[in-house]
């Protein structure tokens, strides 16, 4: 699965500098510092970064990419992604582009955990098709033979649609079935801790100094 974004150095690019790097996810914090390393972020001088461009192999996905969503927001949702199934990864698609829960990284991770609440007709493509589908499975009553020859299968499908709130994308028709209650997993604030990995290079240089001295050490405190 593709999934990597376009880092920049926040303050050299409102200088009109541009200071960036491409930064593949999931990624370790070492591959974050190497990256931060690259375009000049060091916890001290530049701390900030923009999110030039994201790229995955999701439709859809990358539009709701913001230029300054977290490091380890979007190191959470695509080791998230990475557990799915391709049926599983085919709904998430669709389930995005429906676009009921879709409007931050929040959304996108509890999306992630709430596959179970919609339903994909991944051969569904329009309001005929799911006309037909629903007559075909008696969905909601029996309809002849006889009377399919008169049957209005699009403005069925269509009116079916509309009022359970369904949307028809690249990957088939989905519908929230509201069998399954939408649970939010991740707040939006506490990212869990395997999946945090942004630490500035700073940072990773004073814990080593840190770990290496001695309790004999002249600097260290007894």
């Amino acid at each position: 699965m593709e999934f990597t974004a376009n880092i920049a150095n926040l303050g050299k690019y409102s200088a009109g500098q541009l200071a960036e790097t491409l930064l593949s996810f999931p990624a370790t914090t070492e591959q974050v510092q190497a990256a931060l390393r690259k375009i000049g972020v060091d916890g001290l001088r530049y701390e900030e970064i923009i999110i030039l461009e994201c790229r995955t192999s999701i439709r859809g996905l990358d539009d709701k990419i913001g230029d300054f969503d977290h490091i380890d927001e979007l190191n959470y949702l695509a080791s998230r992604l990475t557990e799915l199934t391709p049926e599983q990864l085919s709904k998430f698609s669709a389930a995005a582009e429906h676009d009921e829960y879709g409007g931050s990284l929040q959304d996108l991770i509890n999306l992630t955990f709430n596959l179970d609440c919609y339903d994909l007709l991944p051969d569904v493509k329009s309001d005929e098709d799911y006309g037909h589908y629903l007559v075909d499975t008696h969905r909601e009553f029996f309809l002849p033979k006889t009377a399919r020859l008169y049957f209005n299968y699009e403005s069925y499908g269509e009116c079916t649609a509309i009022n359970e709130g369904g949307c028809y994308t690249s990957q088939g028709y989905i519908f929230n079935n509201h069998r399954t209650p939408f649970k939010v997993i991740y707040d939006g604030q506490h990212v869990p801790e395997p999946y945090k990995v942004f630490r500035y290079p700073i940072q990773q240089k004073i814990k080593a100094a840190r770990s290496g001295r001695s309790r004999d050490s002249p600097n260290c405190k007894r």
